[in-house]
């Protein structure tokens, strides 16, 4: 091979080299994807435990609301609230519970 092929070798696998370089950094499966990926990973993560939370906030209620384990007092609170109703007697405040 001559002075002339082998500058042509050098310059196609440097070539080679260099577009494999970029494409592992920003190519579909690269080094920015995998830290955007990463991103994505811990809001959905914060997102599931946000859930978990709710789950748990909302198992407490319905566990109140079953006939075993029925809080009256809760019970007479959610129809309240829900229907809006309380006798002439009666002051109802609503409190923002967030």
């Amino acid at each position: 091979m001559g002075k002339h092929g082998a500058t042509a070798l050098n310059i196609v696998l440097g070539g080679a080299i260099v577009y494999l370089a970029a494409h592992a950094v920003t190519g579909r499966q690269g080094l920015v994807a995998y830290v955007d990926l990463q991103a994505q990973e811990r809001v959905l993560e914060e997102r599931v435990a946000a859930l978990d939370v709710e789950q748990s906030r909302l198992e407490a209620r319905a566990a109140r609301l079953r006939p075993e384990s029925l809080d009256k007092d809760y019970l007479d609170e959610r129809a309240r609230i829900t229907l809006a109703a309380g006798s002439p007697e009666e002051m109802v405040f609503a409190l923002d519970q967030h």
